[in-house]
């Protein structure tokens, strides 16, 4: 039997008005003001230029460094900068948000379930961190499913860089031939 693995992000969960809650707490902390859709819609476009361009090349950076960039992109719109320290904050409750704000499709619970009955060998194989990855795996009561999870920040590099996929195959014990991968659906 084929070993699988799979991505979090859009292949298990979506976010779930990831953009609205961000908005709202750079909105709420800063003072902002702008209507929440406007802020929304920035952010999201922020974030996603980011980490678009961070996939599309395999680049590893943490979500968390991830959300510090946005802010200072976002920010800059308004004339507003932010210590270190407040970046910090921001990038951590902006991971949070990442969790929180996390929906597992519905089929997923069956679908893994399943193939855990089957006795399918199951990986993470993920651009999300590995505490974040982990946590909201736990969150929706998932992670028992799972023998490992392989992430950027552990190898420094994300998908579709080759060396990841190297640390999932070599964390499994088994050969290419021997892997599907689960992402994107």
């Amino acid at each position: 039997m084929k070993t699988l693995f799979f991505e979090v992000l859009n292949t298990l969960i979506r976010l779930n008005n990831f953009e609205v809650e961000g908005a709202r707490l750079i909105r709420d902390e800063l003072n902002i003001r702008a209507s929440l859709d406007d802020l929304a819609r920035q952010f999201r476009k922020e974030w996603d230029d980011k980490y678009s361009v961070l996939i599309s090349k395999g680049v590893y950076r943490s979500l968390r460094q991830l959300a510090r960039e946005t802010m200072i992109s976002l920010l800059k719109k308004y004339s507003l900068s932010l210590s270190p320290t407040e970046l910090d904050y921001f990038g951590n409750a902006i991971s949070s948000l990442i969790v929180e704000t996390s929906e597992l499709y519905p089929d997923v619970v069956d679908a893994v379930d399943k193939l855990s009955q089957m006795g399918a060998p199951m990986y993470i194989l993920t651009n999300l961190d590995n505490d974040i990855a982990k946590k909201i795996l736990l969150r929706n009561n998932l992670l028992r499913y799972f023998k490992g999870v392989v992430s950027s920040d552990l190898t420094k590099v994300g998908k579709p860089a080759i060396k990841i996929f190297q640390a999932a195959l070599n964390r499994a014990g088994i050969a290419s031939s021997d892997a599907l991968i689960v992402s994107g659906l």
